[in-house]
């Protein structure tokens, strides 16, 4: 019998919790003073989620502790109250569906799904007065998108995808992961990639330990395609600093980059704390809400306050 030593190791390094944070060799100045504002493996608060919930998919911050919250596979808007931790009222706005995340501006919320079609559900929190309208885009279930979060500067949404990067059968974009921008006033999809991360660079932290590096390596050896294991799950802008964060699932690891598009920092994520994660949100003072599907079990929404 061959016994796969690397996969031996993979596993053993899995076991050694860690939230590393660094900024990748050669890159843009900004990211030298850039300090990660969270500790990610000390969340302030943990809310467990009902059944319903456990496959949380996205999560979009409202006002006064409420949380709008899709799941992929209903049609329905959930509403957590933070404080009494329970479902205050849920909304319906259309069939089942492969619905991967939620972003929201004033009265107005929009819904992606994995094949790149966009619900806008104005008056949403209301069953009676809600009114849809549904956006085709280029992208399809190739693209996989998996993040959606709207832009207050470009009043445009973005749009991260977990899968190909390339519309059609392009190959342009092969060794990124591609964030698209949708103009909501033009109801277009960008052309090109409003951002491309390249994830090569993923793997060249100057800073990494000896094991956090051979365990990233391993890691990026076992994906398909020579793709490292970074797929985009969700995407916000920090109301505070405008930075833009971007979170993946697979691969756990959050990535900060600036309007420019580069990379400031990357957190790699403890696989026991972040079983899943595919939901990210701000409130306007910053702090920090990640969602985890269940996988199994209860999904959950993770809390981070800023560090002062």
């Amino acid at each position: 019998m061959k016994i796969n030593y690397h996969n031996i190791l993979y596993c053993l390094l899995l076991f050694i919790p860690f939230q590393f944070v660094s900024c990748q060799e050669n890159t843009h100045p900004e990211a030298k003073d850039f300090v990660f504002p969270y500790d990610l493996n000390q969340p302030s608060d943990k809310y467990i989620l009902p059944s319903i919930l456990a496959e949380i998919s996205g999560i979009a911050w409202i006002t006064n502790n409420i949380m709008v919250c899709i799941q992929d596979e209903d049609g329905k808007l959930f509403f957590y109250n933070l404080d009494e931790r329970r479902i205050i009222k849920s909304v319906d706005f259309g069939k089942d569906a492969d619905y991967e995340d939620i972003t929201i501006d004033g009265k107005t919320a929009w819904v992606l799904r994995s094949d790149g079609k966009i619900y806008e559900l104005k008056n949403f929190d209301d069953q009676k007065e809600i009114d849809e309208s549904k956006y085709e885009t280029p992208l399809t279930k190739k693209n996989n998108s998996e993040g959606l979060c709207y832009d207050p500067v470009e009043k445009a949404l973005l749009i991260a995808c977990k899968g190909n990067s390339n519309i059609g059968d392009g190959d342009e974009y092969d060794g990124f992961k591609a964030i698209y921008s949708f103009d909501l006033e033009k109801e277009k999809l960008s052309k090109n990639p409003t951002y491309l991360i390249e994830l090569k660079k993923i793997k060249d932290f100057d800073e990494m330990s000896y094991f956090e590096r051979i365990s990233h390596q391993i890691a990026g050896s076992l994906e398909e395609s020579g793709d490292i294991r970074f797929q985009p799950s969700a995407i916000a802008i920090h109301p505070t600093t405008d930075h833009i964060y971007v979170l993946a699932s697979v691969g756990k690891a959050m990535i900060v980059l600036n309007r420019d598009g580069n990379i400031l920092s990357i957190a790699m994520l403890d696989k026991w704390q972040f079983i899943q994660p595919e939901g990210i949100t701000f409130s306007p003072d910053g702090t920090l809400y990640i969602s985890n599907e269940g996988d199994g079990g209860n999904g959950t929404i993770l809390k981070f306050e800023m560090k002062k």
